[in-house]
């Protein structure tokens, strides 16, 4: 939750503004495209056009103008979610997680306008956090957290990061070699705080496995498109 406050406030901070896809042409547009998994079998696409290299304007398909997402044979269009002005297109697919599942996004455009039909990405491969449990209690101070989970090994990039709601540091970080485990020192999600460090509360760590695809050669600005498998488990923080 304070993440996506933060997010939230720092978007009507900066004052997102919209732009018009009718007033552009595909050379004019950047694109930001993600596809994640969670291990429930749904896997979520999102997609973001900007102007050029500045990723606070946001654009808005018009009429005409549409992203299309396939996920092996099944295609939906997506739909338009707006926040404080800032546009993305959503879309969600049942059963296309699975490693090596080909995922494209086509930026269909009307008549007189060039189309961006092929950013492409894969799957990388699911897997399991096994260590830490949900019923697991470490403390901030005196205990190290091992963190274990299986199908390693694959080479794609694996990162880590910690979200608490009141009582420990967010610490976040890479996995060497896609190892399958490693180790949050303790003292690392000590805080600052003196309240916070006297408190018990729950803390989620996350893990993310990448696989970066290939944006359409059409986008004039270039951008994005990568696909992830995330996996997060919440255990007992103490003092």
């Amino acid at each position: 939750m304070r993440h996506s406050s933060l997010l939230l406030t720092t978007l009507f901070a900066l004052g997102c503004s919209v732009t018009q896809s009718e007033d552009l042409e595909t050379s004019g547009m950047a694109a930001s495209i993600t596809v994640s998994a969670d291990g429930s079998g749904v896997s979520s696409v999102s997609a973001r056009l900007s102007t050029d290299a500045n990723a606070l304007n946001s654009i808005q398909l018009d009429s005409g103008d549409l992203f299309l997402a396939t996920a092996g044979t099944q295609s939906q269009d997506m739909s338009m979610v707006d926040i404080l002005d800032d546009i993305t297109y959503q879309a969600s697919f049942n059963g296309q997680d699975s490693a090596g599942t080909a995922y494209n996004i086509a930026l269909n455009r009307r008549s007189g306008f060039v189309s961006a039909p092929s950013s492409t990405v894969t799957m990388p491969s699911p897997y399991n956090i096994t260590a830490p449990t949900a019923t697991a209690t470490f403390s901030r101070a005196n205990d190290d957290i091992p963190v274990t989970y299986d199908s390693s090994g694959t080479g794609d990039p694996m990162t880590w990061n910690i979200s608490s709601g009141s009582c420990a540091s967010n610490p976040s970080g890479s996995v060497s070699n896609d190892s399958g485990s490693f180790t949050i020192t303790k003292g690392a999600l000590v805080t600052n705080d003196a309240a916070e460090k006297t408190a018990t509360c729950q803390v989620t760590i996350t893990l993310q496995r990448t696989r970066t695809g290939t944006i359409d050669s059409h986008y004039g600005y270039g951008g994005t498109i990568n696909a992830a498998q995330t996996r997060s488990v919440t255990f007992t923080s103490t003092p």
